[in-house]
């Protein structure tokens, strides 16, 4: 073999391998919405607000389970024991709704799930957790499944003391201050504000029906590349200690 067929050679092979760079980078960029955290296109968990946020034993807790995806899903919640965690005591809830209920927003739809959780009186793993470390865990989890697809949510309750601070934590106001108006046109100022009696942090998500949201865990960021028309708006705000869940939507026209 001569060297100008070994260079010949070489050169054929790395322009095999630009094409197909360049091929994947073309087709990536084709469906580059479908890919993005952010972006809604089929059920997803929001999280699980909690009332009251933290509990005692005795109590019961009311758990509503927050879901979005497309509209007119037909959803079939099945409560399970969370066995496989190493972390807290599993404990199963009480359905209240035999489905969850839907709300269109936009494009999209949320999907909320209520439930009820006991927390033991004369649980042993509870008093024991409570005793060597101020607070025990309750895990749940419930499966939801929309045809071939589903959500399996597994959280916790934390249990405290009749005595303890925590129980008076309250969860955060939020709204969506920006946009202002349910029409906009190019790429939107979003801003969202947390009031809070607390001095807890709070994690900010946005979801969105299309488009992109420049940072979607910073409590002001922007959205771009929408397609025009009634998009969904959500954003989520959870507490950094307490695990408190709060949600906000709205439906906005991209002119």
């Amino acid at each position: 073999m001569t060297l100008h067929s070994v260079l010949k050679g070489r050169t054929w092979v790395k322009q095999l391998i630009l094409i197909t760079i360049a091929l994947s980078q073309y087709s990536s960029c084709g469906d580059d919405n479908a890919d993005r955290a952010e972006v809604l296109k089929k059920l997803r968990t929001l999280g699980v607000e909690q009332t009251p946020i933290n509990a005692k034993p005795g109590d019961i807790v009311n758990l509503t389970f927050h879901l979005a995806g497309p509209q007119g899903l037909n959803i079939a919640p099945s409560v399970e024991l969370d066995t496989v965690s190493r972390y807290g005591v599993a404990q199963p809830v009480t359905p209240i709704d035999a489905q969850p209920t839907e709300t269109a927003v936009g494009p999209l739809s949320l999907y909320a799930y209520r439930t009820t959780l006991s927390v033991p009186t004369d649980n042993p793993l509870v008093a024991a957790s409570i005793a060597k470390q101020g607070y025990a865990r309750l895990r749940y989890k419930v499966r939801f499944s929309a045809g071939s697809e589903y959500e399996a949510v597994v959280g916790d309750t934390v249990v405290y003391p009749s005595t303890a601070p925590q129980l008076a934590w309250k969860s955060p106001e939020i709204a969506i201050s920006k946009p202002v108006d349910a029409a906009a046109s190019g790429t939107i100022d979003l801003e969202g504000t947390i009031s809070s009696e607390g001095s807890e942090s709070y994690r900010v998500s946005w979801f969105v029906s299309d488009g992109k949201v420049k940072n979607r865990r910073a409590k002001i960021t922007s959205w771009s590349d929408a397609t025009k028309g009634t998009q969904t708006l959500i954003m989520t705000v959870r507490g950094t200690k307490s695990g408190a869940f709060v949600l906000k939507s709205q439906s906005v026209t991209l002119n």
